[in-house]
């Protein structure tokens, strides 16, 4: 009888121990679960943070574009002007030539 008292024993701390055994495991699984759904939020975070950075990146280089579209076109105004500038003064330079030219060829007197 002594034995059956001593398996009792040995099978009480068994069941105690696949006891503590498994709620050791059920805490194991919740805080898996718990560092699982943690990750979760900050790649979400991380995301949303990349998605600004993206955004804030492509405004700044749309506002970027437009000063240097702004700048060029300033340039291009300026070397139109200045071309316009210089056929006024060659037009008005030649203009007594021409006219004279004009006036001959209506005239009859030439080419």
């Amino acid at each position: 009888m002594a034995r059956t008292g001593t398996d009792r024993e040995t099978l009480e701390r068994l069941r105690g121990d696949e006891a503590a055994l498994e709620r050791e495991l059920a805490a194991a699984r919740s805080d898996a679960s718990a560092a699982i759904e943690a990750g979760r939020r900050e790649a979400e975070r991380i995301a949303a943070s990349a998605r600004g950075e993206v955004e804030r990146l492509r405004d700044a280089l749309r506002v970027e574009e437009a000063a240097a579209l702004a700048s060029e076109a300033g340039r291009a105004r300026t070397a139109l002007a200045d071309e316009l500038a210089s056929l006024a003064g060659r037009a008005e330079r030649n203009r007594a030539r021409a006219l004279d030219r004009v006036l001959s060829v209506v005239l009859g007197g030439g080419e």
